[in-house]
């Protein structure tokens, strides 16, 4: 009885130590409860917080995407609301402008051409002399026209998308409140695939970044051939993004090697213009036309009708025509002057002063030659020939010198009204009484382009009127 007491005894306290250990086990629990929840809302807050600094990030990242893509179509959708377009100042070229004068400034591919009698009007006051730059900007988070979004149809050989920026400024505005009299002249060489937008709607900044804005219309342009495209619409200093994608340009001109001149011909004392090569292109006269064959473009510009002995034609045959020279003098007899080669003009397949470009009511009205050489070279109007059958042009002589718009590597004549030949020189000017001026453009990267510049576009000497060339 004892030794089944003392085991009685032994379970209860076995029994008593665990109902002990298990109170002090939930005791433990109780007290230690609360922590729990706190340290999950501790965890909660760090995980809230993650999530800000990733999006911050991404929206770093986005912006930079785009600057570096040229803000690529999925921007569009992509982007927020928030993120305003900008078009941010990169380089700029500026001349000051004399408009009886008119001037040119080239910036990277693309060459302005500003012609003689362009005023400038800004709030009811004519502007007759100002400063003129050409500006290039990078582009964010301008994505597309609607209308070039999700139509590969229209986006042709290219993905389409927005490469960058440029504009004109008047005194270092970019705004439509500023209208040129008169068309500025745009050359730019370019892919033949690229086409550019008209963009408006933005503000302007202190700094020059041009803030917001939308798409408005596209441009159009002549295709000359060998990737250069020609503007003669551009009345306002806004900005137009280039965008790649566009439908392929044609380029509607018969280029063609002329045939061997009469060896004959060749072996007369007489001067000889050997044409090597033309480029031709059919016109009507409310559109116009470009063309270019080697180093040289003309520009007939819309409105460019043809008169010969009373009659006016409104569809004609323009060509340029490369020749090269065979017995033709120096200026003078020192080694100044010396003839390199020659070009003309031609109507019909004619080059001769019977004709005379006119506008609509009759005026002389230029074609716009622009020649890829430095500005040390000038040209001499070359009449009294006769044209051969195969193109030669028999004799002939100097007449009288041309002035030329110098630019840093090209030259821009405005005056040329007739299809007649013209003789590139090169060596000293001094002797022709008709010194080229220096080129007169400054590339600068500031933001905003000076609105006073460091160089002008003047020519030392000046005709009243146009100089017809023949």
């Amino acid at each position: 009885m004892i030794e089944i007491g003392m085991k009685t005894s032994t379970i209860i306290a076995a029994v008593v130590v665990v109902v002990v250990v298990a109170v002090v086990a939930a005791v433990l629990l109780s007290m230690h409860a609360p922590t729990t929840p706190a340290t999950t809302s501790s965890a909660s807050s760090t995980m809230q917080s993650s999530p800000s600094t990733t999006a911050t990030m991404q929206t770093s990242t986005q912006s930079s995407s785009s600057t570096t893509s040229s803000s690529a179509p999925s921007m569009q959708s992509t982007s927020s609301p928030s993120m305003a377009p900008e078009l941010i100042p990169v380089s700029s070229a500026t001349i000051n402008v004399t408009a009886s004068m008119g001037g040119t400034v080239r910036l990277g591919n693309i060459i302005a051409i500003i012609r003689p009698g362009t005023n400038v009007t800004f709030n009811g006051e004519t502007l007759t002399s100002y400063s003129f730059s050409i500006i290039d900007y990078k582009v964010v988070n301008v994505g597309l026209p609607s209308s070039m979004m999700g139509d590969p149809a229209s986006m042709g050989m290219y993905q389409a998308e927005p490469i960058y920026a440029f504009a004109y400024a008047v005194d270092g505005h970019v705004s439509p409140a500023y209208t040129f009299s008169q068309p500025i002249i745009t050359v730019v060489r370019m892919p033949n695939g690229w086409t550019s937008w008209t963009w408006l709607g933005y503000t302007q900044e202190p700094n020059g970044t041009l803030v917001g804005g939308s798409y408005k219309f596209p441009n159009a342009y002549f295709y000359a051939g060998s990737g250069l495209f020609v503007n003669v619409q551009f009345v306002k200093p806004v900005p137009w993004i280039f965008i790649s994608g566009a439908p392929l340009s044609m380029n509607e001109a018969t280029y063609s090697p002329e045939a061997p001149v009469n060896s004959s011909l060749m072996s007369s004392m007489a001067p000889v213009l050997v044409p090597v090569g033309s480029a031709t292109v059919q016109v009507n006269a409310t559109q116009g036309a470009a063309v270019s064959i080697g180093n040289l473009l003309a520009i007939v510009m819309p409105g460019t009708y043809v008169e010969k002995g009373g009659q006016t034609m409104s569809q004609y045959n323009f060509s340029l025509v490369y020749q090269a020279i065979y017995n033709v003098p120096p200026l003078n007899a020192s080694t100044a002057g010396w003839p390199l080669f020659a070009y003309s003009f031609a109507v019909n397949g004619q080059i001769s002063p019977a004709y005379t470009f006119v506008n609509s009511n009759g005026k002389p009205t230029p074609v716009i030659t622009v020649a890829f050489l430095p500005p040390t070279f000038w040209t001499w109007t070359w009449l009294g020939y006769t044209q051969e059958p195969g193109g030669a042009l028999i004799g002939g002589s100097y007449k009288f010198p041309n002035v030329w718009l110098p630019g840093d590597d090209y030259i821009v004549n405005v005056q040329f009204v007739k299809p007649v030949p013209w003789i590139f020189l090169g060596g000293e000017t001094g002797i022709t009484g008709q010194p080229m001026p220096m080129p007169s453009s400054t590339t600068t990267s500031a933001a905003v382009p000076p609105t006073t510049t460091t160089s002008t576009s003047t020519a030392t000497t000046t005709t009243s009127g146009y100089v017809w060339g023949g």
